[in-house]
């Protein structure tokens, strides 16, 4: 392929499909280039068969995706893992002479690790999306304030990836049919009972299992939290689910309505 007056070669790594409208060339960390075909491409018609199943799944620190139906999904924090060996090749960064060889190679090696860091975590979000993207027709999310969290918890929280996996379910989502929705930042999923619909102010972050004092149910956080976020998408959306309105009679007066 030649770009100019440079001719460079590549690995396709797959077929190219259309017509080639732009071509980029980047440059990482590592020094490697890497190849970008932008291509203009005619609609394909979904050939996945629809499996009829929807869900609502809550995000956590602990399980990464709890289900409407009980599933768990766990994340393998690659950053968590390779804390040693990043303080290590950092140290060893640090004792390196400026402009030596070696220290451009300890560089390399930095960058190195940090790019297998980022493998682990995308490869771990596209396999989820694709694995959620076949399982079910339509997937309800919450809407994360993704600043506020990582200003409680950080580190972990960009770990994790929360928004990096939203973009990527939507990427999945569109080329086989699924339909992801988004309820309000503002909905109580977590503290709002899910059988009676009452809302508890007094859960804490602590507070992984907890019992409505109204109607005595016991609900673990993130499985009340999912039932909840699934019900209240399909009542925005005018689906069949929907959440049942509170009834005159089921009322507490230490419990606000929602």
């Amino acid at each position: 392929m030649r770009i100019g007056s440079t001719v460079y070669k590549f690995a396709r790594s797959r077929d190219l499909e259309g017509t080639i409208k732009t071509v980029t060339i980047k440059r990482d960390a590592l020094g490697d280039l890497y190849v970008y075909f932008s291509c203009v491409v005619m609609p394909q018609p979904i050939s996945r068969v629809m499996t009829s199943k929807s869900a609502g799944f809550d995000f956590g620190l602990t399980t990464y995706l709890t289900g409407t139906d009980g599933s768990e999904k766990h994340a393998p924090q690659p950053l968590r893992k390779a804390l040693r060996t990043l303080a290590t090749a950092n140290r060893t960064l640090a004792r390196k002479r400026q402009g030596s060889a070696n220290r451009a190679r300890t560089k390399q090696h930095l960058a190195r690790v940090h790019k297998q860091v980022a493998n682990v975590r995308h490869a771990f979000h596209w396999e989820l999306a694709h694995d959620l993207c076949a399982t079910y027709d339509t997937i309800r999310l919450e809407t994360l304030n993704l600043q506020g969290m990582k200003a409680l918890w950080g580190r972990k929280v960009s770990d994790l990836g929360f928004g990096t996996f939203v973009q990527t379910l939507h990427h999945v989502a569109a080329k086989t049919g699924t339909v992801v929705q988004h309820i309000s930042p503002w909905f109580p999923s977590t503290k709002l009972c899910s059988a009676c619909h009452l809302v508890n102010q007094h859960i804490t972050l602590r507070d992984r299992v907890w019992t409505c004092v109204f109607c005595g149910i016991t609900h673990d956080r993130e499985r009340n939290a999912a039932i909840n976020i699934n019900e209240e998408g399909a009542s925005s959306s005018g689906g069949d689910c929907v959440r049942p309105a509170l009834s005159a009679t089921a009322v507490d007066p230490r419990i606000p309505r929602l």
